[in-house]
């Protein structure tokens, strides 16, 4: 990541599982964070290559954390990270579609970085 925005991410994972950590966090039922997928999601951004785009962070209501990368409605992906360490990804690059599923082993899978590439590349 860009060396300005290393903290600026930092911070926002922090402020999101702050708000998040604790059960029906946004008044619909949803799932606490957990210290470890907080954990995991700050290894996960620990592990993007130097230079990289920095993404947004975001919770879910299954109780995952979720980095996303937007460029336009048209090129965006989104990592959600769960608990077990699995990352559950989704791009849409222009009418393409791509989604699955990885192991996160404490690097950032391939498969993910080259999307990060792909949604943030200048056209």
């Amino acid at each position: 990541m860009s060396f300005d925005r290393v903290g600026a991410v930092f911070e926002e994972l922090s402020q999101v599982f702050e708000e998040c950590r604790d059960p029906n966090w946004d008044g619909y039922g949803a799932q606490p964070v957990s210290e470890e997928t907080y954990r995991l999601a700050r290894q996960f951004l620990q592990s993007l290559p130097s230079g990289m785009a920095a993404p947004s962070v975001g919770a879910e209501p299954d109780g995952h954390l979720t980095v996303e990368w937007y460029r336009t409605p048209q090129r965006t992906l989104s990592v959600s990270i769960s608990s077990d360490g699995e990352l559950h990804f989704a791009a849409l690059l222009g009418s393409a579609k791509t989604y699955g599923t990885e192991p996160f082993t404490g690097a950032v899978p391939k498969v993910v970085t080259d999307l990060i590439h792909r949604v943030t590349a200048a056209w």
